[in-house]
């Protein structure tokens, strides 16, 4: 009878610890709605940035621009003044963009860079902070001066 009770016993906490750390409502496709500075109430992003994020099986994929981004033939860039030129690269390059594994629980989102729009990003980890509004999913950070930025999901 003891080691039944033991066990019962274990198995009860490693459940309760199991439904308590593990979030499965981040699984799931979510369309980006906004980026928010807390303290400014401003977005340092276009008003109409598209952006997709993708969590399933502890991979994640995401993916942020601007939708009037557009392309541009090689030859044609070449012809370009140079000013026209970076104007077209900067707009171009304006993309957020990256895909590893994740982890989350208890409001800790871990992101592991497997690829990244910016190679200096490979193999870093973003650790971020998440929680629930309604049925929106605000993933936010902290930068080194303060701001808190919320970045807000919607399930799609």
């Amino acid at each position: 009878m003891k080691t039944l009770t033991r066990f019962s016993i274990c198995l009860i906490a490693l459940l309760v610890s199991t439904s308590v750390t593990a979030d499965d409502r981040l699984e799931g496709a979510w369309e980006r709605v906004s980026l928010t500075n807390t303290r400014t109430g401003e977005s340092p992003e276009a008003a109409n940035r598209r952006g997709l994020l993708i969590m399933a099986h502890g991979h994640y994929s995401m993916m942020t621009m601007n939708p009037d981004r557009a392309f541009v033939a090689d030859d044609e860039v070449a012809e370009m003044p140079t000013t026209d030129q970076i104007a077209y690269l900067r707009a171009w390059l304006d993309i957020n963009g990256h895909t590893g594994q994740y982890e989350a629980a208890n409001g800790k989102l871990v992101w592991y860079r497997d690829i990244s729009e910016n190679p200096r990003e490979v193999g870093t980890t973003s650790n971020l902070n998440y929680e629930w509004r309604e049925d929106l999913l605000v993933i936010y950070f902290t930068l080194p001066n303060g701001d808190r930025y919320d970045w807000i999901w919607r399930k799609r």
